[in-house]
């Protein structure tokens, strides 16, 4: 019997884990440890260097990730094409570049406009990387765990932005001026924690090396006797297009994708609110050389986040809800109150709990999805949410700036905490709706 083979006690025959395997969890795991943690978690660091060089407002520069959200949308169809009909390797190896080197550019840009051009690449990069490509490969390969290891690998987000912030903030100087090193440096990391796995460990399916998904059966004699396939459970998507609780989910989901990219302004409000002295407006030499902290406290809750909700959505829709929410709202309160009264401590605790928020978008929203709608048409149904999704992104990442340039902090906050009361009401008014309807084993 082959070592790739293991036997249970009922006879079937189950495909173990291999090298191959190995292989392709960690191709994703570090694609989101750098790839998706330059584009999405280290940003604000460098808004208010580059805006005071360019001399535009922090909003011009906030902008380039308006270009990325949009780029991902335009490119979420012929991408998911391109994967088809090609092979993996050679896409995401073009995505990882795309993505890498679009962030290590941004070290020679002078103009304006160039960070939005490398934006647009980058929106192909992570559209190919994060959202396709990882949940594209983990689903073929893995059939047992399959839940536990894309939690692990969309955790690497935050694990990577915790630690490249901190990188980040020790290239960047007490007085901002290193902000050319932190694109040239994190984009170096990216390049080699993704071409290298893109290109040598992974393949686009198992059975390409003759496997099969870990923990999927080999054997199935009353099948391979029946010659009947199972049909596959769920809501067909032209059904699912038709039911109210199908919007009330992309809603709740636009919801949570705003509050998802408010840790993209959490440094900011560190460099321009709580660094500096406020009557004279000078910088604080001491407090300022911590300026990629509380982002990096928000990632760590963000990695711990999205292990605890993928581990307490499996047992309770409501649980998951609440911890997420009431921890988030408390996040929020205690960087507002924290921030205000310089009392650090409690500004990055307040990062810390604000991270259990941040998993909503990434892990609740596609397990609620296949919740209410099943296996049948999960793909399609998923990547139409993920437009007006990845739209509401692309205006957020750059309206939050407009709220704090032009009303202050205390109406970004409220902002903020309106969103998570928003966000528990719309995944429980899909959820019960759609649980009426149908609802999906797990």
């Amino acid at each position: 019997m082959s070592k790739a083979i293991d036997t249970i006690d009922n006879g079937k025959q189950l495909q173990k884990m291999t090298p191959r395997h190995l292989m392709v969890l960690l191709t994703c795991i570090f694609c989101t440890f750098g790839c998706a943690a330059v584009a999405f978690s280290v940003p604000g660091l460098c808004y208010k260097p580059v805006a005071a060089y360019l001399g535009v407002e922090i909003f011009n520069v906030s902008f380039y990730m308006t270009i990325l959200y949009l780029s991902q949308v335009i490119c979420s169809a012929p991408v998911g094409w391109l994967l088809k009909k090609f092979d993996m390797r050679i896409i995401c190896t073009i995505a990882a570049c795309c993505t890498s080197i679009g962030f290590m550019s941004m070290s020679f840009h002078t103009e304006l406009w160039q960070w939005y051009v490398s934006a647009a690449f980058m929106g192909f990069g992570e559209i190919t990387l994060l959202w396709l490509m990882v949940a594209g490969l983990l689903n073929r390969w893995y059939k047992k765990k399959l839940g536990l290891v894309i939690g692990l690998t969309y955790a690497m987000t935050g694990v990577g932005g915790a630690v490249l912030n901190l990188v980040g903030q020790s290239l960047l100087g007490s007085d901002l001026s290193g902000w050319r090193d932190v694109y040239l440096v994190l984009g170096i990391v990216a390049f080699v924690l993704s071409v290298p796995f893109t290109l040598f460990g992974i393949r686009s399916r198992p059975e390409d090396c003759g496997l099969k998904a870990y923990g999927a059966e080999l054997v199935s004699a009353e099948e391979a006797e029946s010659g009947i396939e199972k049909e596959i459970p769920g809501v067909p998507a032209k059904v699912a297009y038709t039911r109210w609780f199908f919007y009330a989910l992309i809603f709740a989901g636009c919801m949570a994708n705003i509050g998802g990219i408010f840790p993209q302004h959490f440094t900011t409000f560190y460099q321009s609110f709580v660094a500096i002295d406020r009557e004279t407006l000078v910088m604080i030499g001491e407090l300022m050389i911590m300026s990629g902290t509380l982002e990096a406290f928000t990632m760590v809750g963000m990695a711990g986040g999205k292990i605890l909700i993928g581990a307490l959505e499996s047992k309770s829709i409501q649980l998951a809800l609440v911890v997420g929410t009431v921890g988030g709202f408390i996040g929020l309160s205690l960087i507002w109150a924290g921030g205000t009264m310089v009392v650090l401590p409690v500004m990055f605790a307040g990062g810390l709990l604000y991270g259990l928020i941040y998993p909503f978008v990434t892990t609740l929203l596609p397990y609620v999805t296949r919740l209410i709608f099943g296996n049948k048409d999960y793909d399609r149904i998923y990547s139409v949410i993920l437009i007006p999704v990845n739209l509401v992104g692309a205006f957020a990442a750059s309206g939050l700036a407009l709220i704090y340039q032009n009303g202050g902090w205390p109406p970004f906050f409220i902002v903020g905490l309106a969103s998570i009361v928003i966000i528990y009401v719309g995944f429980n008014l899909a959820y019960y709706g759609g649980k009426k309807h149908y609802l999906e084993k797990l």
